[in-house]
């Protein structure tokens, strides 16, 4: 009797785990260099929107977006023949553990990298919005 019920519990809390809502990620591609940016190793869990495309010297992209619902990633690298940087966004859900008691939440991970040359990378967090959706500024110099 007390394994049925524990097992009922346990399947009753375990219908919550995947009722978090769907996680976009959106960014901008800042060129702070001299010369044309392209990017090459595209990587999505889903369809980058508009696809990533080249950014003229001195200007900033439109932004893109991405939603892959509770796991979104992207990763891509920029280059302009002698300066590489790598990228890398996600918003990832955690979700709540009814036998611990503790709720679901986002975690957001951004990273720039350099990869060749002195390319300096950087990856902002600039917005933070419900659900796991958020912004990200990213620039190469």
């Amino acid at each position: 009797m007390k394994t049925s019920s524990l097992l009922a519990s346990l399947s009753v809390a375990l219908l919550g785990v995947g009722s978090a809502q769907a996680a976009t990620v959106t960014f901008t591609i800042e060129n702070k260099t001299t010369a044309t940016i392209t990017t090459t190793l595209p990587n999505a869990c889903a369809s980058v929107i508009p696809a990533l495309a080249s950014v003229p010297a001195n200007s900033i992209s439109s932004v893109h977006q991405t939603d892959c619902g509770n796991n979104t990633a992207v990763a891509f690298d920029y280059t302009n023949g002698t300066k590489t940087c790598g990228f890398n966004l996600s918003s990832l859900y955690t979700p709540p553990n009814p036998l611990l008691g503790t709720s679901g939440y986002w975690t957001p991970r951004g990273t720039g990298t350099s990869k060749k040359g002195s390319a300096i990378c950087k990856a902002t967090l600039v917005s933070l919005g419900s659900n796991g959706n958020y912004g990200w500024a990213l620039s190469i110099q």
